[in-house]
């Protein structure tokens, strides 16, 4: 399994409109084989938004961003102008893993 974290620094005022259009459904990421799960964190001072999408691999991550799905979901003067700088990705392989619910 992968993580994708990618960081979003927001202008000032920004980032609940930044979570609101993650939370709209836009692009179906959720309905692309391979996809496991994603996370919109806020950073407590609203400077930046961290998407952290998890994936069974990586072949299903690149299929995802090669795809006419990731296309329309990216391509519709979504957010743009919200940001104050350029998105950072970086891909995490899983090396361990602890769920919570599972611990006595």
């Amino acid at each position: 399994m992968i993580a994708v974290a990618n960081r979003l620094p927001v202008r000032e005022g920004a980032a609940d409109r930044i979570v609101e259009m993650f939370s709209s459904g836009r692009g179906a990421v959720q309905e692309f084989p391979g996809f496991v799960a994603m996370e919109v964190l806020k950073a407590e001072d609203a400077s930046e938004v961290l998407v952290v999408t998890w994936w069974e691999d990586r072949a299903s991550f690149d299929a995802w961003v090669g795809s006419d799905a990731f296309k329309r979901a990216h391509g519709r003067g979504g957010g743009g102008e919200l940001l104050r700088g350029h998105p950072q990705m970086t891909v995490y392989e899983v090396a361990l893993e602890r769920d919570r619910r599972r611990v006595p």
